[in-house]
């Protein structure tokens, strides 16, 4: 008699919904480290916008429409930073709820691999127990047999 284990199907399932969850958190963690790349671009490119206009200033000096002209694209700069830290903000609490889903499917699987691994080993021990129990029997046999002669 070959081993069955009757929440097969079940433990499918719990392993493929661990692995959707998984690409799910896999996919979303490289969505925050692109808005985290996103945001840091654009603190290089604020960085320098203060450099160039800084060196303009001290080299030959600015006009007032130059100034105003910098002022604004600095202004716009800090604008665009502070939408993409809300949004690398928002991806991190998805990601941690996501990080929780995939850790619930982790567990719910794993329950099921070690229920499976506890029925093999019963099993295991169990057909051990019976072929053991049936070289004591031909041994038990073979002695009477041999003491009748």
């Amino acid at each position: 008699m070959a081993f069955h284990f009757t929440l097969n199907g079940v433990l499918r399932l719990r392993e493929s919904l661990e692995q959707a969850e998984l690409q799910r958190l896999q996919f979303i963690a490289g969505a925050v480290a692109l808005a985290h790349a996103e945001v840091e671009s654009v603190e290089n490119d604020i960085h320098s916008a203060r450099r160039r206009t800084f060196d303009a200033v001290a080299a030959a000096g600015l006009t007032g429409a130059e100034l105003h002209f910098e002022m604004e694209r600095e202004a716009a700069l800090n604008a665009l930073r502070s939408q993409l830290l809300k949004k690398r903000a928002d991806l991190e609490q998805k990601r941690k709820e996501q990080q929780a889903r995939y850790v619930q499917a982790r567990m719910q699987r794993e329950i099921l691999s070690n229920l499976y691994e506890r029925q093999l080993a019963d099993y295991e021990l169990d057909q051990s127990r019976r072929a053991q129990q049936r070289i004591d029997e031909l041994f038990l046999i073979r002695r009477a047999s041999s003491a009748t002669k």
